[in-house]
């Protein structure tokens, strides 16, 4: 019989860390971003990517525990689908900039006059918006059964895994909140 005690290891701190960075992009989507922008958006979308990857990364080696249950697979299937909607906020908002160029490439390379073209960055603009709210909405959707999942995990745990769980998931935490004070920071003093 194989020894997956080093499966287990580190676990807490994996689960930690996918929780951490799944809770915090969850309220960075929640963020209203009516007054954002596009570039503004556009690194919105890409903070909240990279939270989901890092999340969904922790949440794989926390997985491959033999403790792991269906419930975290499922979940760590729910998480690619998120990272895959958020590509696409981001992607329908990068295609905007085509449009705000001083020198639309694409209209060069379409012969277009830029009247045929106006109309386009508010198709991308509304597909985002769309894009935004769903997401938002299979978000809300996803609370109870994250909870669910976080109260199962916590229960698996022994005593000092839950320690180490509880002050990893504080250090992350922090780390998130600090990156987030600290970019405002630098995007107030350079604007």
């Amino acid at each position: 019989m194989k020894d997956h005690s080093h499966l287990n290891v580190n676990r807490p701190v994996h689960l930690a860390r996918r929780d951490a960075y799944y809770e915090y992009a969850v309220e960075l989507l929640n963020r209203p971003m009516h007054g954002m922008d596009l570039r503004e958006r556009i690194r919105h979308a890409e903070r909240a990517a990279a939270l989901f990857k890092t999340a969904s990364q922790h949440a794989r080696f926390a997985s491959r525990s033999p403790q792991a249950g269906p419930n975290e697979r499922d979940f760590l299937r729910f998480l690619q689908l998120i990272i895959d909607q958020v590509e696409s906020l981001l992607a329908m908002n990068q295609q905007q900039t085509h449009f705000v160029l001083e020198e639309c490439f694409l209209g060069r390379f379409l012969q277009a006059q830029p009247e045929q073209l106006q109309l386009l960055p508010g198709h991308y603009q509304r597909r985002a918006e769309d894009i935004q709210d769903g997401l938002c909405h299979l978000l809300q959707l996803a609370y109870p059964p994250h909870h669910e999942l976080y109260e199962a995990n916590l229960q698996s745990l022994n005593e000092s895994e839950r320690v180490r769980y509880s002050q990893a998931y504080a250090c992350f935490r922090e780390d998130l909140t600090r990156s987030d004070l600290e970019q405002v920071k630098s995007v107030q003093t350079s604007g």
